[in-house]
Formats: structure tokens, sequence, C-alpha cells
């Protein structure tokens, strides 16, 4: 199911609706790294002195890793936000194309929207800046672990947010919830999928066009009982 969801969404990825949305995404990944680096311009210690010349590169590297990490962290978490407001229009492409007699009507109330997707900005931040000191240490000792650990978190996170994104369209909040918990399994694979490519770069500008179109096909699956 999820590997078919995934070559559905391949195929669909020049469909002019998902050329406008990336183009935003394009747009929030430059807003993202350009304030990032602005805030660490300003906050960065210019005075700081390791006492030796010969390891005054270990400033401008340190300033880039955090930008690095700063960039892993915020840019899932505030894409997604965006994609909140752009959800109708790539699941209603691959509903017309794949679902024409099942294309969701529910109207989102905009409030809803904006609240669901500034809880879940926060909560992403807040559990990734937690998960910061592992994320760290994995990366010394174990190089894999972090990538393995920021799929782990970020799968879970994002998989149950793509999919309420997408459910809602059909039913209501207290059913999504109810239908989400009942194929968790299947919704955190999807989500981890989402997390790899959110942390591969340059194609993480793709992963909120990929992963709501595959949510949407997943849903469509679990809805008609061929998962």
């Amino acid at each position: 199911m999820i590997g078919q969801a995934l070559n559905r969404t391949w195929q669909q990825l020049l469909h002019p609706k998902f050329r406008s949305v990336f183009f935003t995404g394009v747009l929030v990944a430059m807003a993202t790294l350009g304030g990032l680096l602005y805030l660490l311009n300003i906050y960065w210690p210019q005075d700081f002195s390791f006492g030796y010349s010969w390891l005054e590169w270990l400033d401008e590297a340190g300033f880039w890793a955090v930008a690095m990490v700063g960039s892993y962290v915020l840019f899932p978490a505030i894409s997604t936000t965006v994609m909140g407001f752009l959800t109708d229009k790539i699941a209603l492409a691959v509903e017309e194309e794949y679902y024409p007699h099942r294309i969701g009507s529910r109207k989102v109330p905009a409030l809803e929207v904006v609240l669901g997707s500034l809880k879940l900005m926060i909560l992403v931040i807040i559990i990734n800046l937690i998960a910061l000191i592992p994320y760290i240490l994995l990366l010394v000792t174990a190089g894999t672990g972090t990538f393995l650990l920021f799929v782990a978190v970020n799968g879970f996170l994002l998989g149950r947010e793509y999919f309420e994104m997408v459910a809602i369209r059909h039913m209501d909040a207290r059913e999504v919830r109810r239908f989400r918990k009942r194929h968790s399994g299947k919704i955190f694979i999807g989500g981890a999928m989402i997390a790899v490519l959110f942390a591969i770069p340059f194609v993480n500008i793709l992963a909120p066009i990929v992963g709501t179109a595959m949510m949407t096909h997943i849903y469509h699956n679990l809805a008609s009982g061929r998962a």
C-alpha cells in the first residue's frame, strides 16, 4: 500500500497544482534558512576566542553546524504549518486523478487549520530541541543513529499531522483521531518516509508535497479497507 502510494505520488509530481505548491516550498525553505542565519549572525558571540589562531576556524564551523542543525529542526515544522493551508490543492489533485468518486467535500474552518498547524509547529520544534543533545551525541558516537532518531521522532509527529490534514476533509476531528489510532502503525511508516525526505538536502523542499499526496493515497486505501 505505502509503496504504491509513493509510486503514484512521484508519477504525479509534475501536476500543475503540485508545481505551484513547490514554489511555495522553495520560498519557505529560503525564508527559514535566511531567518535562521540572520538571528545567528545577531546573537552569535562575536568576541569569543579559543586563544590560539589555528583554532579560530572552529568558531565558523560551529556557526554553520548550528545553522545546519537548526534548519533541520525548524524546516519540517514551518513547512508543514504552511502546508496546512495548501492541503486542499494537493489532496484534490490526487483525488481527481485516482479517487474521483471519493473527493473530500468537508470544509475545514480556517481557525481550525491555523490552530492545528501552530500546535504542530510548536510541538515539532520543542520535541526536536529536547532531542538535540541525543542527536549530537549519536552523531559523534554512531553517525547513523542521529538519522534514525530524527526519522523516528519526526515520523510519529509528521505522520500524525499529514494524515489528519488529509482525513479532516472527509470526517470530523473525533472520527479522524479514532481512525488514526486504529491504523497508527501504517501511518507511522508513512510519516517515517516523509521524515526521511525532510532529512535529505534539497529533496526536503519536496517533502511537504510528497507527504500530503502520499497520505491522501494512504487514507483512501485505509478507508476502503484495502490496507
